[in-house]
């Protein structure tokens, strides 16, 4: 049996349930990801931070509705994998990523946020990176990006611990020489970062 939800009036048929309270629904056509929020300042963080991402130059999916009394959100489903499963695949060869997110993390710092820029928390689709998780914390000014997240961008020995504390497996063999590896991760900073 097809299991429906509905949204102020809207009927969304759950094509698959993505976690706990997270699912992939369809209506009229169209693909969404549909959430369920368990506590309501959860939600409340939701609605506060999609408004000021969508302000910011920072791609996310665009929300279709978000219902208060439900504490139910529907945003744009994007298609692909994740940058994480790109990256337990092979490198990235498209520069285009790193130009957007180079830019994610100048406009986060320019708006005193920093994104959790785990590779698994962004989808490249159709040119644009988007962040899915919707979420930031406060911008600290010590916080140096290139030297910390950025490395999990890279077939790098932090990439390969990363991988390997979610339980799964990396070829140490993927893992470049250090000189390498910082040496291109210092020229697309400099042709990318702002």
């Amino acid at each position: 049996m097809t299991e429906i939800i509905e949204i102020k009036r809207k009927e969304f048929v759950v094509i698959e349930k993505l976690g706990d309270h997270s699912y992939k629904v369809e209506r009229k056509g169209k693909l969404f990801f549909l959430k369920k929020y368990e506590k309501k300042e959860d939600f409340q963080k939701f609605v506060d931070h999609q408004h000021r991402l969508k302000i910011t130059a920072i791609d996310i999916p665009k929300v279709y509705l978000f219902d208060k009394n439900q504490m139910i959100s529907v945003v744009d489903y994007i298609e692909g994998p994740t940058v994480f499963e790109m990256l337990l695949k092979e490198d990235i060869k498209d520069e285009l990523i790193y130009k957007a997110l180079l830019s994610d993390e100048w406009y986060g710092r320019r708006e005193k946020i920093r994104l959790d820029f785990m590779p698994e928390n962004f989808k490249f689709y159709n040119g644009k990176l988007y962040y899915l998780p919707f979420t930031y914390n406060g911008f600290e000014s010590n916080y140096n990006f290139i030297n910390k997240d950025f490395r999990y961008w890279f077939p790098t020995k932090e990439f390969a611990n990363y991988v390997r504390s979610k339980g799964l497996e990396f070829d140490s063999n993927r893992v470049g020489n250090e000189y390498a590896t910082n040496k291109q991760m210092a020229l697309i900073a400099v042709k990318y970062y702002m």
